[in-house]
């Protein structure tokens, strides 16, 4: 079972992001069932943010295509970028062009 660890700064942008985005749920086993951002916490002060989905079911013939699954990353990661700086984040965009897209993000002094 993995093991929890409160961080505030993990849990104040965690508060910034669930005002406007919908959070990643996973199952009790870990895996996405519902897609959303992810907060992590990094290194001096910063969180990780970025935008998890559930795995895509191979045999469906109607399955988003990994190009459109990309994008809507990004598109997701952006908007994450803007309600944090909104929130009075510095933000930093990591692989913006990148299929799995991130931010690095820290509070302003």
């Amino acid at each position: 079972m993995p093991r929890f660890t409160y961080s505030e700064v993990v849990d104040q942008a965690a508060r910034a992001l669930f005002a406007r985005h919908k959070v990643s749920v996973s199952d009790r086993y870990g895996k996405c069932i519902a897609p959303g951002y992810v907060v992590d916490e990094g290194r001096d002060g910063q969180v990780r943010v970025s935008h998890r989905t559930p795995e895509t079911d191979l045999l469906d013939d109607n399955r988003m295509s990994d190009d459109d699954m990309a994008a809507e990353r990004r598109e997701m990661v952006d908007a994450y970028a803007q309600t944090l700086e909104a929130a009075g984040w510095t933000v930093a965009r990591r692989g913006p062009h990148a299929r799995k897209p991130y931010l690095l993000a820290s509070r302003r002094p």
